[in-house]
């Protein structure tokens, strides 16, 4: 290697390249002894944030997720209650279907008979049903289906016959009509079966 006197005797561009060499020898261990280290560890940063990003993004979808399925329960819990608000529990059927034979009692219906039928179970109701014939007038059936329609629990009157009866005299004012239906009452599933009201009694 070239002493500086030495060096101070060669041509210029020898002494720049001489230089450069030397200058680009210390930047190569520069960079292999404290840069390279350096710029693995930036890599693997690297590598670790977007990792990271990943299992962000990841978290950031499962509690919009998390936030959908809340939202979903909320609404079914106030759909369940709506539900629970017209649909009577077990202990409360014999009052619902006395409530339909009395709105026949007040709208000047004559109860001719009434009859329990199985009940039906479903997933999460039951269905009770009793038939009912009773005899009055046009007018007095309509107000009947219209208190029916007014009752804070949902009851559904189904196979609805009509037969004319008398038609002259007295008894065409009371009972021109014969009418035979099923009035069914559905019931929220949430006491054990044992615990079923019995079947109601007619009203007298």
């Amino acid at each position: 290697m070239a002493t500086p006197k030495g060096l101070q005797k060669l041509k210029w561009y020898y002494q720049v390249l001489i230089v450069a060499a030397m200058c680009g020898g210390l930047l190569a261990l520069l960079w292999y002894q404290y840069l390279a280290p350096i710029e693995l560890d930036i890599t693997a940063k690297n590598v670790q944030l977007d990792e990271l990003k990943r299992v962000i993004a990841k978290s950031i979808e499962q509690q919009k997720i998390l936030a959908q399925i809340k939202m979903d329960c909320e609404e079914l819990e106030a759909r369940l209650e709506t539900l629970k608000s017209v649909l009577p529990l077990a202990k409360e059927t014999d009052e619902v279907l006395r409530s339909v034979q009395r709105a026949a009692s007040s709208s000047a219906l004559r109860i001719l008979r009434v009859g329990s039928r199985p009940i039906i179970d479903h997933e999460v109701y039951t269905e009770w049903p009793i038939d009912m014939e009773v005899i009055g007038t046009y007018h007095n059936v309509g107000s009947y289906l219209d208190k029916i329609r007014q009752l804070p629990r949902i009851v559904n009157i189904g196979g609805l016959r009509l037969v004319s009866r008398a038609s002259t005299g007295e008894a065409a004012y009371s009972a021109s009509v014969g009418a035979t239906y099923t009035a069914t009452t559905f019931v929220y599933r949430e006491e054990p079966a044992d615990t079923a009201a019995p079947p109601p009694k007619p009203v007298k």
